[in-house]
C-alpha cells in the first residue's frame, strides 16, 4: 500500500495586501492557513508550519534557524504605501512615547530605525492592539499596519507613511515580508504553484479589490489603488537591495542578529521563473 504524502503546511496573512499572492492559490499538495504576521512566523519557528509568509525581520533574528526565501515574490513597496502608518497627535519631532501595533515585527522594528535615523528621536516604545484608535491611547503616536491602518487614514493631525519616509532615507524599496521556508522542507511544486497564484492574482487585481473592499468596509477605489500602485509582489535586485539595507540599519540598533546570510530556496532561476 502506497502511503499518500502529507501536505505542505503554508502559513499566509489575510490582509489585503496579501490577497493576490493567495487569491487563486489552490493545490492538493498545501495546507493552507491563515494568522497575523507575528504569529506566523512564531509557527514557522515551532515546525507549526513548513512556509510562510513572515515578516521579514523574522529572517533576520532566526540566527538558530535555516530558513531560506522563495524567490520572485515579496509584500514591498517603492514608496507611499499607506498600510503602514505612524499616527501622531503631536508634530513628529516631540514624540517620546510610540504605542506598536503587535500583529507586525518589521514595521515595529523599521519605525525605531526611521525616528532615530530621520528625526533622531529615542522613544519609548509599548504595545498595542490592531483593533485601538490612535486617538484613545495613552501615547504621543500609535504604529498601525495593514487593514488597521487603511481605516484609520487620517483620523490624527500628524502621521508618518513607513514606506514613504524609507524611500526618501534610502531611494530604495522596502520588503515587509517574504515567503520563507524552512530548512529539510520538500517543497515538491509549492514554488511553481506560488509563483503562478502570484501571477494570476495580480492579474485579477479589480476583482479582488471588489469583493475585499466589501469584506472589509472600505472604498473599492482605495483597495484597487492600494494594491496596484502602493504594493508590490516583486523581489528583484531593487528590491534585495532594499532589504539589506533595511537590515544592516537593524544590526545598527541592535534589532537583528549579525551576520545572517541571505539565502534563496536555489541560486538560479531564469526570467520566465522555470524551477
Amino acid at each position: 500500500m502506497v502511503q499518500k504524502k502529507s501536505r505542505v503546511k503554508v502559513g499566509a496573512v489575510s490582509f489585503l495586501n496579501t490577497k493576490p499572492l493567495i487569491y487563486t492559490l489552490s493545490s492538493e499538495e498545501i495546507e493552507l492557513s491563515f494568522d497575523v504576521p507575528s504569529r506566523l512566523a512564531d509557527d514557522l519557528k515551532a515546525g507549526h508550519l513548513d512556509v510562510a509568509i513572515i515578516p521579514i525581520i523574522e529572517y533576520f533574528r532566526a540566527a538558530d534557524e535555516s530558513y531560506r526565501i522563495l524567490p520572485h515574490i515579496s509584500i514591498s513597496s517603492r514608496g507611499a504605501v499607506r498600510s503602514i502608518q505612524l499616527f501622531s497627535r503631536i508634530p513628529i519631532p516631540e514624540i517620546r512615547r510610540v504605542a506598536l501595533d503587535t500583529s507586525s515585527r518589521t514595521s515595529r522594528t523599521l519605525v525605531q530605525i526611521l525616528l532615530a535615523e530621520k528625526y533622531q528621536i529615542y522613544p519609548e516604545f509599548i504595545s498595542c492592539l490592531p483593533t485601538v484608535h490612535p486617538r484613545s491611547v495613552d501615547t504621543d503616536a500609535t504604529l498601525l499596519i495593514g487593514d488597521a491602518a487603511l481605516r484609520r487614514l487620517g483620523s490624527t493631525e500628524y502621521a508618518l507613511d513607513l514606506g514613504a519616509e524609507w524611500q526618501e532615507l534610502t531611494g530604495l524599496p522596502f520588503v515587509y515580508a517574504c515567503w520563507v521556508v524552512r530548512d529539510g522542507v520538500e517543497l515538491r511544486n509549492i514554488t511553481q504553484a506560488l509563483l503562478e497564484a502570484k501571477e494570476s492574482g495580480i492579474a485579477r487585481i479589480p476583482e479582488i479589490a471588489r469583493v475585499e473592499a466589501e469584506k472589509l468596509g472600505l472604498p473599492e477605489e482605495l483597495c484597487r489603488d492600494y494594491l496596484t500602485h502602493r504594493i508590490s509582489f516583486d523581489l528583484g535586485d531593487a528590491e534585495i537591495a532594499g532589504l539589506m539595507k533595511f537590515y544592516e540599519f537593524a544590526v545598527k540598533y541592535n534589532l537583528a542578529t549579525p551576520d545572517v546570510p541571505l539565502r534563496f530556496v536555489e541560486k538560479k532561476y531564469d526570467r520566465n521563473h522555470t524551477l
